[in-house]
């Protein structure tokens, strides 16, 4: 039957080797048969091959009959299935050793017909061969065939399914990260034995796992393993394909949506839902700046932007804009303190082992306000952007400000020009910074740090690493060039404006607008 493999027992049954006697090597009878060679040459390294039957005279032997047995070490070696003698024509006599051989690899050594001419038998096998490797493939194009309707079809899973009948072992398609996508009922990670990539070009993009090992004389079950790879390729360049272009219509409604140029709140929030674009109570924008060299900031970028859109990771969509990373967040939180910790753990998971990039960076980050409607998400894009401008001057140590951190410097480049600011900097922020340049003091730093701490002197000695002493006698000095009482509330307010006037000189967010 063509569905039966070709074994030496088999073999044995046909007419045309009636009387053939299996002299030893019994247990080797079901070995199967893929090829059929003759031999008389004493050379035999580097032409046997896996599951090759040898018919031979014993020409080659009869000065040596102990060559039979290099004959079998070298068919051992490789695979070999059997060998057939014609010992009444030359040899007479089989050599004990190679009876001993033949038992000990399970290799059959069997008499062969005397009258029947070798190319009778030759005929005969390469026959059945043919038959069964016909059979074979005839087999491995219908699982072919089913693999592949099941991958057009989008059936992975029972594909997967198939694939572990096929084999008789547990089977699982794995991610590139190599997490199960799908798998058969009884899968576990822990007794995978095989891991074959899934290529896409030359982009290992997923993994199909098995959970025991095949023989190399599975022929059929890694046909059919190989075909199962094949197709699964084809299934993960559809859904790159798929990724690439979801992923453009994405950035296509990001850019859209951060640059104000669409209103209409239902569009927005269908178009939102359609493309899997974050939704919540609220929304915020994030942007990300990465100060550092050309290339290796670019690679980096794409690194921060593939970890933002990581599919389920979080709720939130990214797009690189203008040497920016601008990131639309959904939350239910509405304040500005929770807001800060989930961008801290964002930026935790975005840094975690850039060292490995061999990256040299720093970060500047801004946080606009929280808006209910998508259509107001622009006005949070402007914030985070401008708290990175602001920021930058009033809180340079600081990597990561809210919005509502610079809203009062916000409101003061809004009057920038006015006169009664340009006096009040003029009267109470000039004579010190002139002070401190013909006199290489710290007055300046030491004024901030009083007026930020709300009078607290010990707190501005612990920032400025100074003893206490010597912030009053700073604070002193202050008030003699000033010529005001620094303890009088309506003189620190106005000190507390002109400072923030005048380290907001400088910052850029006209082109923000």
């Amino acid at each position: 039957m063509e569905n039966t493999p070709f074994t030496v027992e088999r073999l044995l049954q046909l007419p045309v080797f009636k009387g053939a006697k299996v002299m030893a090597g019994h247990a080797g009878v079901t070995n199967e048969i893929y090829y059929i060679d003759s031999m008389e040459m004493p050379d035999l390294t580097g032409w046997l091959r896996p599951n090759e039957l040898i018919l031979t005279t014993g020409y080659s032997f009869r000065h040596e009959p102990l060559m039979l047995c290099r004959l079998l070490d070298e068919m051992h070696r490789v695979g070999g299935t059997a060998v057939g003698i014609k010992t009444r024509r030359v040899l007479q006599e089989v050599p004990a050793e190679a009876l001993q051989k033949s038992n000990l690899y399970n290799i059959p050594l069997f008499d062969i017909p005397l009258e029947v001419p070798f190319i009778d038998m030759t005929h005969t096998v390469m026959d059945k061969i043919l038959q069964r490797q016909a059979y074979m493939l005839r087999e491995v194009r219908e699982v072919n065939q089913q693999f592949t309707n099941m991958v057009l079809n989008r059936r992975t899973t029972e594909l997967v399914v198939l694939v572990g009948h096929l084999l008789s072992c547990e089977a699982a398609v794995l991610n590139q990260d190599e997490e199960v996508e799908s798998c058969t009922a009884r899968f576990v990670s822990a007794a995978i034995v095989e891991k074959r990539p899934i290529q896409v070009g030359s982009r290992v993009t997923g993994y199909l796992a098995i959970t025991r090992a095949l023989a190399d004389s599975e022929h059929f079950e890694q046909m059919c393993l190989d075909h199962a790879i094949t197709v699964l390729a084809i299934e993960f360049t559809i859904r790159q394909s798929q990724q690439l272009h979801r992923e453009r219509e994405q950035e296509s409604f990001l850019v859209e949506l951060f640059s104000g140029s669409a209103h209409q709140e239902d569009l927005l929030r269908y178009r939102a839902k359609q493309l899997g674009i974050p939704a919540g109570t609220h929304h915020y924008v994030i942007v990300i700046r990465i100060h550092g060299k050309g290339e290796e900031i670019a690679k980096l970028y794409s690194h921060f932007l593939q970890k933002v859109n990581k599919l389920g990771a979080y709720a939130r969509k990214g797009v690189i804009i203008n040497d920016s990373l601008i990131v639309l967040c959904a939350t239910a939180h509405n304040d500005a303190e929770k807001q800060k910790e989930e961008v801290s753990h964002l930026l935790a998971e975005l840094t975690q082992k850039t060292e490995e990039l061999g990256t040299h960076f720093q970060l500047s980050v801004g946080i606009g306000g929280t808006r209910e409607q998508l259509a107001d998400v622009p006005a949070s894009c402007k914030e985070a952007q401008k708290a990175i401008a602001i920021g930058q001057h009033t809180l340079p140590k600081q990597k990561v400000i809210h919005f509502h951190e610079v809203l009062v410097e916000d409101l003061l480049l809004d009057v920038a020009d006015h006169p009664v600011l340009a006096s009040l900097t003029s009267m109470l922020i000039e004579p010190v910074v002139a002070y401190d340049k013909e006199y290489s003091t710290e007055l300046f730093a030491t004024l901030g740090a009083f007026l930020r701490s709300g009078g607290n002197t010990k707190r501005v000695a612990e920032e400025l690493f100074i003893h206490r002493n010597s912030v009053l006698y700073r604070l002193e000095r202050i008030s003699e060039i000033l010529q005001t009482d620094l303890n009088d509330a309506e003189v620190r307010f106005r000190l507390d404006v002109a400072m923030r006037a005048w380290k907001t000189r400088g910052a850029d967010v006209h082109s923000i607008l």
